[in-house]
């Protein structure tokens, strides 16, 4: 038997760029679980799209122990208040199947779980209604993160008399379109040149929380 690395040649996998609303087919969900390098374990769920200029995958975190809790704060003398764990992860599921399955998201609206015991169990429902969908075409619009790979953009905003959050700003759909403040951000980030190459895959580093993302 003989051994060698002659045929073992590897294929690059193209990423669709930041700041580009692209075609794209869906390419199914993964279940993903690992542990950060604070020692804490984490699972998501990792929704997947393919394009003829790429691939992009979106991840949606489990929420932690106090995952229903928001995030508050003040800056430049303006209070601002982020979405919870729990909300994003809502939020986001409701969006993805808003637009390619609304059936499944009637079926899976009444389903109640107890988070995060119950993670692995609401990836499986979410499997089984958007397994039917694999192939299905729309739009996917994408911004740049902090490190200027892409990234969907922060799309939940907190009604200020109501305290609501509710979905603000599609990146999944048809006839996408830039709001003001990308269109700024993104004139901005073309006149950069990139010092690193782009990453090949998505991890908890991904996540971005600038003041930059969402108006306070």
């Amino acid at each position: 038997m003989n051994f060698n690395l002659k045929n073992s040649n590897g294929t690059a996998i193209q990423r669709l760029k930041p700041w580009t609303i692209n075609k794209v087919k869906f390419d199914g969900i993964d279940f993903k679980k690992g542990t950060a390098a604070s020692g804490n374990d984490w699972q998501a769920i990792q929704f997947k799209f393919k394009g003829a200029e790429g691939t992009f995958e979106h991840m949606v975190f489990c929420p932690g122990a106090e995952g229903d809790k928001r995030a508050t704060g003040t800056t430049g003398g303006r209070d601002w208040e982020m979405p919870s764990q729990m909300e994003t992860l809502q939020h986001t599921i409701a969006h993805v199947l808003k637009v390619l399955n609304e059936k499944g998201l009637e079926k899976l609206s009444g389903i109640e779980l107890e988070l995060p015991k119950d993670f692995e169990k609401l990836y499986q429902y979410l499997k089984k209604v958007l397994d039917p969908v694999v192939g299905k075409e729309t739009e996917l619009k994408l911004i740049g993160n902090n490190k200027g790979y892409a990234s969907v953009p922060f799309f939940i905003s907190i009604n200020k008399d109501s305290k609501e959050s509710y979905i603000s700003n599609n990146w999944l759909g048809e006839n996408l379109a830039f709001t003001a403040n990308e269109i700024t951000r993104k004139q901005k980030a073309s006149a950069v040149k990139p010092e690193t190459p782009e990453v090949t895959d998505n991890s908890t580093d991904d996540l971005n929380l600038d003041d930059d993302e969402f108006d306070i």
